[in-house]
């Protein structure tokens, strides 16, 4: 059964290829026939650029939304698998954060605060991953009227892609090949064997243990005398490499005449991982890697002169490989929490190495004899768009209907194994020793498993019908549509339905006085009947300065006032799509009771066991959170519109936001959770800036563009009761505030410990010179709970980005920073925390900075064995900085001169050069201010982020 699911899985996705395939070679064909033999007929098109909005667009010149908008350009030659890696720093309020730097890995996005939606073409797509050569523009949407007309969804902003489309020209090739070579940036740096047990034996003695490693062991690290018995294994350098290739390439053709027009994009991505990998063992790849093929067709067809089709179809697969324990949560967890000492790689007679503490993880073994999985992952969209634009009496009228279907599958191929691995000792110092080995693991037969852990689908429809008029200098658009999505994220699941109907009008006088109205009304079915409807209404007015008759200067060219206020509803399917998950757990059927298998029980007079079900939840009433926006903004362009810039200053509520009460703690004596309830509260506000510098002296064009967001947020309300002490409410603190001791430095002798312990009671620890002195803040002389408070900067955050360009006879060079200002966090990594074989963990060569009665002022306090929860308790003396300004993309390219190139017939030729994420300026020493941990507990590891220089060639004909 599962061979011939299988054999259907693979037919249907042929079957789907053959289609693309066979719509893009038709649409080529039907296209250039009527570009060269038919006379173009223009459509009803504005005449003025249009700003991309939610159901439709807008002209720039009279919208008074709060949209940002980045041209596709800016977006290419990165060497990154992720669509949101190129956004860093591209938009204003847009911030992109790099926590996980594994390439297929979601990147954090946060839109003036947020997690945004993301819609493609005005689809709701937010697990998109689309190559930057099919991007025309990104826009960004974060004022009230702006996302109105996504109803409950558009609480937290809309990130908007437009998808590039042909233009009325005879056919356009254009091909562009890359090669990268990718780098890891901030590779932790851990000790060797001899300092590691020195430092691990320091540890113990502080806890008043005795020490692990005779002075005979110290010496045989020291020496490597006796590798096998006392080994130093620098597992990074025997596991990875230092470069690992990047390659793509990309193919696409464009144009088209009066019936029809056309763009299509094939883009090949291939990325090559850093562990080493080792052919003579196996006849498969267990080196992580990825493929990714991208193909997209984009269809205009005019049926008649006032009635045009669109077509849009997008097919992509992925296939990754690992090897066959996981990458984050095994090969990197062990790699950075084992030990340079904890065994060999290898015994004497060639077995694994291994220990009585680690008995089956040998790092060699895992990544190159646990065989390999695969992941086949495919995604599949196609929308179709019939619009008409009536004329005579109905001029100004039309109508539009569209269509889209998307599937996103994901498939898991299982062919892992066991590798057996033996212990091996032999006393060093004697040379009549025999040798003992001990099996510790066996091999096993390798998995043949298939599983699928998504099996999405996504219908949208939308009916849309607007109507254009003006009276002499009075201009009216408006618009009225309905929309259905149907999204299913697994067969075993409920589909989430949402239905949503929407207004919207626009006026202008003269394009001078500006005003627009926007209401939407939605439901989504999976809230109590009764409670699925909400409406989200939303205002805003616009003042064009410039087109007053005293509005007479040469250094201003245009101004415009402009402020917008409404609400707009949460209900947490943005970062649902994104994560694809497959339950909505806060609001997938809260209201409902259900159960689930529990414990058995035993009755009857003989006691036999029966399987019973157990309570799974607490209902409670969900409903969307809501947000309430103003937006006041000014739009100016001087000096001849070479200085372009916005200034715009925002104030978000955000109300009934689901969560736990902080005031109630059931402490699990009902075997349940408690439930979430709609009672937060908080506030964000700020300031934005997006300024623009763009002028021509001669031969050289320049651009500089800054943007920059400064914002302040406020926690108004969390179900809190009041506590003992004022400073340790969280209300009225900022959102997300960190919480923890004020430490005034380490205790540098015993008498300053005897004198602290004399008028203070620290509960269930005695402090020791070397420890955290942390500070009685209600001077009851006792350190708990209660001397807790908020630590850290009250300044706003700062999210900011700077791109610089110029350009002279056809050389190029360009430069996109990205930063973050005014960020702090608390960064605790300890030695020798227990990792998940419960032996002692590694140490980072950072630890010998620790405190010794010759080092008082130490970066880390006195070590400890197997942690100290009282040194890594919350608090300022862990307090760090991390600001950050990374240097995200850096391009030097040259185009041949068209006198050269035209000879041999082609448009053009670019060859460049970039480098990505080359510098960054941190005050963290030692870390990635993105990535300041390297654990996750003992769950998994963050890979580091990576570096990379590209080299590439565009071809056009």
């Amino acid at each position: 059964m599962k061979n011939l699911l299988k054999q259907r899985n693979t037919l249907k996705r042929r079957y789907s290829l053959l289609v693309l395939c066979l719509w893009c070679a038709a649409g080529v064909v039907v296209a250039q026939e009527q570009a060269e033999s038919k006379k173009d007929v223009p459509l009803r098109q504005r005449t003025i650029a249009a700003k991309n909005v939610i159901m439709g667009s807008q002209d720039g010149e009279t919208s008074v939304q709060a949209i940002s908008t980045v041209s596709g350009d800016r977006l290419l030659h990165r060497p990154t698998f992720m669509m949101e890696s190129t956004f860093n720093g591209v938009l204003p309020g847009l911030y992109i954060n790099s926590s996980q730097g594994y390439p297929t890995e979601h990147n954090t996005l946060r839109l003036r605060g947020n997690t945004p939606l993301i819609l493609v073409d005005g689809i709701p797509r937010s697990d998109a991953n689309i190559p930057a050569s099919q991007i025309e523009s990104v826009s960004v949407i974060k004022d009230a009227l702006g996302l109105s007309l996504m109803g409950m969804s558009s609480g937290n902003g809309v990130i908007y892609i437009k998808t590039k489309r042909g233009q009325r020209t005879s056919m356009k090739i254009g091909f562009t090949a890359q090669l990268a070579f990718n780098r890891q940036i901030c590779r932790p740096e851990f000790l060797n064997s001899y300092q590691y047990a020195g430092l691990l034996n320091e540890a113990l003695l502080n806890e008043g243990k005795m020490p692990m490693y005779s002075q005979t062991d110290l010496e045989l690290y020291r020496t490597g005398a006796s590798p096998y018995t006392h080994p130093d294994v620098d597992w990074q350098d025997m596991l990875m490499r230092n470069t690992a290739p990047i390659q793509q390439y990309n193919l696409n053709f464009s144009g088209g005449g009066r019936v029809a027009r056309y763009f299509i994009d094939l883009n090949v991505y291939d990325q090559a991982g850093f562990l080493k990998e080792n052919n003579n063992l196996n006849s498969y790849n267990t080196r992580e890697s990825i493929k990714k093929y991208s193909l997209r067709t984009n269809t205009d067809i005019a049926i008649t002169d006032h009635t045009q089709f669109k077509v849009n179809l997008f097919g992509q697969m992925y296939r990754e490989t690992t090897p066959g324990n996981a990458i984050m949560g095994s090969i990197y967890r062990d790699m950075y929490a084992t030990p340079n000492n904890a065994y060999p790689v290898f015994n004497p007679n060639g077995t694994l190495g291994g220990s009585p503490v680690y008995q089956s993880n040998n790092l060699y073994g895992q990544t190159t004899m646990s065989g390999y999985h695969l992941y086949p992952k495919t995604d599949f969209n196609i929308d179709a768009t019939l619009e008409h634009h009536f004329q005579g009496a109905l001029k100004g009228l039309y109508a539009s209907a569209t269509y889209s279907y998307n599937s996103s599958y994901r498939e898991e191929l299982n062919r892992s194994k066991k590798f057996a691995v033996w212990s091996y000792w032999i006393d060093p110092t004697d040379p009549n020793a025999e040798e003992r080995y001990e099996q510790m693991a066996s091999s096993g037969a390798q998995e043949n498993k298939t599983e699928y852990s998504r099996l999405n689908r996504m219908q949208y429809l939308e009916f849309a019908a607007g109507f254009d008029f003006n009276f002499r200098k009075n201009n009216f658009r408006t618009k009225l549509m309905y929309a259905y999505n149907d999204y299913t994220a697994s067969v075993k699941n409920i589909p989430l339905r949402k239905n949503l109907v929407g207004f919207r009008a626009e006026y202008d006088f003269d394009k001078r006085y500006l005003a627009e109205f926007a209401i939407a009304g939605m439901n989504l079915n999976t809230l109590k009947p009764g409670e699925q409807w909400g409406i989200f209404p939303s205002v805003g007015a616009g003042w064009n300065m410039h087109k007053e008759a005293w509005f007479d200067t040469s250094v201003v060219n245009s101004m415009k006032l402009r402020a917008t206020f409404g609400m707009n509803g949460n209900d947490g399917t943005g970062a649902y799509y994104r994560s694809s998950s497959t339950s909505l757990s806060d609001y997938y059927y809260t209201y409902l009771k259900y159960y689930k298998a529990g414990d058995k029980i035993y009755w009857g007079t003989t006691p036999a066991e029966q399987a019973t079900l157990v309570e799974a939840n607490m209902p409670y009433l969900t409903k969307w959170e809501k947000v309430t926006r103003w937006n006041v903004g000014v739009d100016f362009q001087a000096f001849n519109r070479t200085l372009t810039a916005t200034v715009e200053y925002f104030h978000n509520t955000y109300s009934d936001v689901l969560q736990t009460s902080a005031g109630k703690n059931a402490n699990h004596l009902i075997g349940l959770d408690l439930p979430k309830e709609n009672l937060g509260k908080y506030r964000r506000s700020g300031i934005e800036l997006d300024v623009t510098y763009n002028k021509r002296f001669g031969d050289v064009s320049f651009i500089a563009n800054a943007n920059a967001l400064f914002y302040k947020s406020k926690l108004l309300a969390n179900g809190e009761n009041a506590y003992p002490e004022t400073y340790m409410q969280r209300v009225g603190e900022k959102y997300s505030q960190i919480f923890g001791y004020v430490a005034d430095g380490l205790f540098q002798s015993q008498k300053e410990v005897d004198d602290y312990l004399a008028t203070t009671q620290v509960e269930g620890y005695i402090p020791r010179p070397g420890d955290v002195k942390y500070r009685d803040l209600n001077g009851d002389h006792i350190l708990d709970g209660r001397d807790v408070k908020a630590i850290g900067t009250n300044r706003p955050l700062i999210e900011y980005g700077i791109y610089l360009g110029a350009e002279w006879k056809g050389l190029a060079f360009s430069m996109q920073w990205a930063g973050l200002g005014n960020a702090q966090t608390t960064n605790k990594m300890m030695p020798f925390a227990f990792n998940k074989q419960d032996g002692y963990g590694q140490a980072l060569v950072e630890h010998l900075d620790r405190w010794t009665p010759e080092n008082p002022d130490a970066r880390y306090p006195r070590v400890s064995a197997g942690g100290n929860s009282y040194n890594e308790r919350t608090s300022t003396f862990w307090l760090q900085n991390s600001s950050y300004l990374r240097l995200k993309n850096v391009e030097l390219s040259y185009t041949l001169p068209k006198t050269w190139t035209s000879r041999i017939h082609m448009d053009g030729v670019k060859f460049f050069v970039n480098g990505y994420n080359l510098l960054t300026i941190s005050g963290i020493k030692d870390r990635d201010p993105e990535i300041l941990g390297f654990l996750d507990g003992t769950t998994k590891a963050y890979v580091p982020n990576s570096k990379a220089y590209n080299f590439g060639i565009n071809i056009q004909f």
